[in-house]
């Protein structure tokens, strides 16, 4: 079963140039498609610390006599995966460095951000442009539901008249249609959006404004939700327009890193709408999952969040960069030329990590109003890059997208990509 996942993601390299378009006023850059396989699922227990040799490890925080919820207590370190080849990209197009996507069933649809046109392609290399959306949208929310797309919010200031929250599109019909607004009248900030899949409903709240709100999708009404007075409380370490919020079942999820600038430890927030309460754990991340010392963290933030797979298990993307040992072994002078000529990174690798996360209940909360979060190691895998990467975005597909079905695809044509308004790289 683990197998049939597949993690589909595009971004570019970090020395990649930069180009202003005229055409469309955006900057663009040549992205990369790359698709490889979600690592191996171990069943293990989670409330356990496994021995370093079995590669799953646990991290349990947020002691009631910590005043700080990043505080962690003594790690082993792990075995380090086997280095797998470079992925290699099965699409190259210049895109703008803003670029989202999504897949509905056997396609993936690109969206220009802020630009009303989406572009869509199959496993097959079938490149067509998919209908306009009723509104121009700037990263709007999106949920996959029964193989239909629901695009949430992301409308421009004014808004237009007779304006639509949120759009849906079956891709049986191939045309968008607008759903009934929610009753408050202006976008929250810091949106948060999760789909309570039992429920058919999809929640709108925010973690600033004291909003609560559910679209039930069979009958297309709005109604309250239940107020959770906790959910804007909570401190973050990034900013609102890098979150990534990831809903499963009464469960809101979001990662981070504890410093933007040298971050070291990997921080995951959970909120319980029906508890009304945060939790909070973390991982050493060179010591827990890269188990080199050398070898640091090469992301300023997790830009891609983290990847629901099942149950409380999900995939997250890391890089790093390695640094070798200097070889000069008499260099008298070696702080101050560190501190003036950093090292170049030898190396640099993405790593495809597994974590299982669950809620500690019988421990007390911190100081800062937390309660625990057990973190595990499930799986990792690690793949030597050619050049470090931006990845713009990444998700689950279905397994259609399997590397081995995945050769290079035919390039777009010229008129296509000009009616999209993109150029070939």
């Amino acid at each position: 079963m683990n197998q049939e996942r597949v993690i589909l993601f595009c971004g570019h390299m970090r020395d990649e140039p930069f180009v202003f378009s005229k055409d469309d006023g955006c900057c663009k850059t040549t992205m990369s498609w790359f698709s490889i396989l979600a690592p191996e699922i171990s069943a293990a227990p989670s409330s356990s610390i496994l021995s370093p040799s079995s590669g799953i490890l646990s991290s349990e925080i947020c002691s009631a006599s910590s005043s700080s919820p990043l505080r962690k207590g003594k790690r082993n370190r792990i075995n380090t995966p086997p280095i797998k080849s470079a992925p290699s990209p099965f699409a190259v197009l210049k895109l703008p460095t803003r670029t989202f996507f999504t897949a509905v069933g056997s396609y993936i649809y690109i969206f220009h951000n802020s630009v009303n046109k989406i572009l869509m392609f199959n496993n097959s290399g079938n490149w067509k442009l998919a209908p306009m959306m009723n509104h121009q949208r700037t990263s709007p929310h999106i949920i996959v539901l029964d193989n239909k797309l629901y695009v949430i919010g992301g409308l421009k200031y004014p808004l237009p008249i007779n304006y639509a929250f949120m759009e849906l599109f079956d891709p049986d019909i191939g045309t968008w249609e607008s759903l009934p607004n929610p009753p408050f009248q202006t976008q929250p900030k810091e949106m948060v959006t999760t789909l309570l899949e039992n429920r058919k409903q999809i929640l709108v709240t925010s973690y600033t404004d004291f909003l609560f709100h559910t679209y039930n999708i069979n009958d297309r009404t709005w109604s309250l939700a239940p107020a959770v007075s906790n959910l804007p409380k909570a401190y973050f370490f990034l900013s609102s327009d890098m979150v990534k919020s990831v809903g499963v079942g009464n469960m809101l999820y979001r990662v981070s890193f504890d410093n933007i600038d040298h971050p070291k430890v990997l921080v995951i927030q959970a909120f319980d709408l029906h508890l009304d309460q945060w939790f909070e754990g973390c991982l050493n991340v060179g010591r827990e999952i890269f188990g080199e010392y050398n070898e640091v963290l090469g992301d300023g933030y997790p830009c891609c969040g983290l990847i629901h797979l099942c149950d409380q298990k999900f995939c997250l993307l890391l890089q790093s960069s390695y640094y070798s040992d200097s070889d000069t072994e008499d260099d008298f002078d070696r702080r101050r030329s560190a501190y003036f000529k950093p090292r170049p990174a030898s190396f640099s690798y993405l790593y495809s990590v597994v974590l299982e996360v669950s809620t500690i209940l019988d421990k007390p909360m911190d100081l800062e109003g937390f309660m625990g979060l057990n973190i595990v190691v499930l799986s990792t895998e690690k793949y030597r890059l050619v050049s470090p990467l931006v990845i713009q975005d990444a998700m689950l597909v279905e397994i259609s997208f399997h590397p081995s079905n995945m050769p290079r695809l035919n390039r777009c044509n010229e008129s296509l990509l000009k009616e999209f308004g993109m150029a070939r790289p």
